[in-house]
């Protein structure tokens, strides 16, 4: 475990045990909008004092984690009752960075070691929200740290062929949404669909019609756009050339837009 873990701090607003419900989901969120500058500690005390009677089971940034409510408490973070009762909430750090990242996934391994193959889900597939920011869509974000073979509760085990369905037109846009990843994650994933995508997705980054390249790393470029690293505006458009249009698209998305 490369994370430490405090179970000194209890949150105030949670009901104990899940009246019945198994645990089947881990939601993901973010403490607040990252300009307002929110703190692993600032958010530790807000749970502690029954902030708008919400909790989470889980706080977690980069290195560290904190547990305010025990596994088998029921949270008041989904924003829906139902999801609360089979649930684990999981509160990250905002800036979202690879180190954050890691340290995340890593505790939902260990939760679905646990608990089993839990769905991951972001809290605005629970309730309307932007949370959880630039998590979202947690499974897409968090997958180069959670692994292969169902380490990401809504994955297919590594050895799956089985292609996804829908035309090829909107498999591509998914792509380009970042919805199936990068390289070796994207290829399984498309399974026998991946040729004819991939070739769709070369063509409209103005890459030609080769097929054997899983493309550029969207998310990778949008998390350095998200960074600062391509400035803003036409330097920016400039700057990514044939891929703005489908990084900007990734970058609203995981900023809530």
């Amino acid at each position: 475990m490369s994370y430490t873990i405090d179970h000194s701090h209890d949150a105030t607003a949670f009901t104990r045990g899940r009246q019945g419900h198994r645990i089947k989901y881990i939601v993901v969120h973010h403490w607040d909008d990252p300009a307002k500058h929110p703190t692993f500690e600032g958010t530790i005390r807000w749970f502690e004092r029954g902030g708008n009677n919400t909790s989470a089971h889980y706080v977690a940034e980069a290195g560290r984690v904190a547990q305010l409510v025990a596994d088998g408490n029921t949270a008041y973070h989904a924003g829906n009752w139902v999801k609360n009762l089979e649930s684990i909430g999981i509160e990250c750090n905002p800036r979202c960075n690879e180190a954050d990242k890691a340290t995340v996934a890593e505790l939902i391994r260990d939760l679905q070691a646990k608990h089993g193959p839990l769905t991951i889900l972001g809290h605005k597939d629970c309730t309307s929200t932007d949370c959880p920011g630039r998590y979202y869509p947690p499974t897409s974000v968090l997958a180069p740290w959670l692994g292969g073979g169902g380490g990401a509760g809504n994955a297919k085990p590594a050895t799956t062929t089985t292609a996804p369905s829908g035309d090829l037109n909107a498999l591509a846009d998914a792509v380009l949404r970042g919805d199936y990843g990068n390289g070796e994650e994207r290829k399984r994933r498309l399974g026998s669909k991946y040729s004819a995508v991939q070739a769709i997705v070369n063509q409209r980054l103005g890459y030609g019609s080769a097929t054997t390249s899983a493309g550029p790393d969207l998310n990778a470029l949008a998390d350095a756009v998200i960074r600062g690293e391509f400035g803003n505006g036409d330097e920016r458009r400039r700057r990514l050339g044939a891929n703005y249009a489908a990084e900007q698209r990734i970058v609203n998305r995981k900023l809530g837009y």
